[in-house]
């Protein structure tokens, strides 16, 4: 009887042990894709165990509150010019001040590359440092340091099939467009093209519909309005992954990445990962800045041999660095802050993240921008997700609310759901923000 209860409670064991094997298997087999070898660091095995036994307390860049990523997008497999950057992007993260910033520089930018003793533009040249034998990563590392003046810290690069993936991975992503979009030669995958056209609004996005707001240029500001809609992507994105994983999360962790192993690369470590999740977590959504070095202040429209190029107005990047430098130092122009104090508008916000003292935090944070903020408190409400603005003024305060939707990229919503209140505009802050 004693046999037959150790044989089958090891039968159970076995059968326990399945899904554990299948995990470990996923994750090392994506992990060694995903995750290189940084600086000869330790193997994949070797991270994993760090990542469970001893994660890392602080990230590069973490003591100079500069922490440092670039966000690079490509085509991939399958698509024509797949190896071209065609979005690059700097997550610039203060963990002091619990801020952070996205700043985009066009694919179009032109710049002389001394390794490769060539002048092109920005998106061609880790394709064509690769094509040479070279670290083509490190070289737009190298060149982005020198448009920028910022240390780079860590890279992601991520192709067209990764980000529809990750989008539907998080259940979709919700986004207001400024604009309609009319493409009629958005590309297809066989050299042809799929006409997309989508109404300027409200829209919940999955991964495919998503991948063509992202990219589509046709738009009066071309590839400026598509780096727009790029940003408040992401920002979407940090809403959502918050929402949807609350707390740092293994199993769902290692779903992301088998999604992603054939087409997410980055030097990130997995043991800094936690500290990761960590610091963008404390970062609310209106603390995100989004700004793109573009045609108004810093760069020039010109042609060189390759066509329609741009060029910076200033010698060495100058007016670039000084931007990068202070980008969290930029605040609400005279102008706008004249708007809203015309407008006198009184705005209540609600805490529903479950987090004590958030909506005091972000109450301080509007009222030293010069809005007027008559309560702020903490509520129960189980459904709230992201943010939600309930306009009570009836639109009669219109540069108000386009400030705070942009601000924290809200969900415009009636005000019919809450009780009496004085206030013109009401912020719910819900799960994810």
């Amino acid at each position: 009887m004693i046999k037959i209860i150790v044989k089958f409670i090891f039968l159970i064991f076995l059968i326990a042990l399945i899904p554990l094997l299948v995990f470990s298997y996923d994750f090392f087999e994506t992990g060694n894709k995903i995750f290189s070898q940084k600086n000869g660091s330790d193997s994949i095995l070797k991270q994993f165990s760090e990542l469970v036994f001893s994660p890392a307390r602080s990230l590069d860049g973490e003591n100079e509150n500069s922490i440092n990523i670039l966000l690079l997008g490509i085509g991939g497999k399958h698509h024509n010019g797949g190896d071209l950057t065609d979005t690059i992007m700097i997550a610039r993260i203060n963990p002091q001040e619990k801020e952070a910033a996205f700043i985009s520089i066009p694919r179009d930018l032109f710049v002389h590359v001394k390794d490769l003793n060539i002048g092109t533009k920005i998106n061609a040249v880790k394709a064509i440092a690769d094509k040479n034998g070279m670290d083509g990563t490190r070289l737009l590392e190298d060149t982005i340091e020198e448009i920028s003046g910022l240390k780079i810290n860590y890279y992601v690069q991520l192709d067209f099939a990764g980000f529809t993936k990750i989008i539907n991975d998080v259940g979709g992503i919700d986004i207001e467009l400024e604009n309609d979009i009319s493409d009629p030669t958005y590309p297809n995958f066989s050299n042809g093209y799929d006409p997309f056209y989508i109404k300027k609004g409200f829209h919940h996005l999955d991964g495919d519909l998503a991948l063509k707001v992202a990219r589509s240029r046709h738009s009066k500001m071309g590839d400026f309005d598509r780096i727009k809609r790029q940003q408040d992507i992401l920002r979407s994105f940090k809403l959502k992954i918050f929402e949807k994983y609350s707390k740092a999360d293994i199993i769902a962790f290692n779903n992301i990445l088998t999604d992603l192993g054939d087409h997410m690369q980055t030097d990130i470590q997995m043991k800094e990962i936690p500290r990761f999740y960590k610091i963008a977590g404390d970062i609310g959504s209106h603390k995100i800045t989004a700004e793109s070095i573009d045609t108004t202040n810093y760069l020039s429209r010109t042609y060189v041999g390759l066509g329609y190029t741009l060029e910076s107005k200033s010698e060495n990047y100058d007016n670039i660095k000084e931007f990068t430098e202070n980008i969290f130092d930029l605040s609400m122009s005279e102008e706008q802050k004249k708007a809203v104090q015309s407008e006198n508008a009184t705005i209540e916000i609600r805490n529903a993240t479950g987090t004590p003292d958030v909506a005091n935090i972000v109450a301080k944070d509007l009222e030293s921008s010069g809005f007027r903020i008559i309560n702020s408190t903490n509520v129960i409400d189980e459904t709230a997700s992201g943010v939600r603005i309930y306009d009570n003024s009836k639109e009669n305060k219109p540069f108000t609310l386009s400030m705070l939707k942009d601000k924290f990229l809200a969900i415009l919503d009636n005000a019919s759901d809450f009780p009496e209140t004085r206030a013109d505009f009401v912020i719910l802050l819900g799960k994810g923000f």
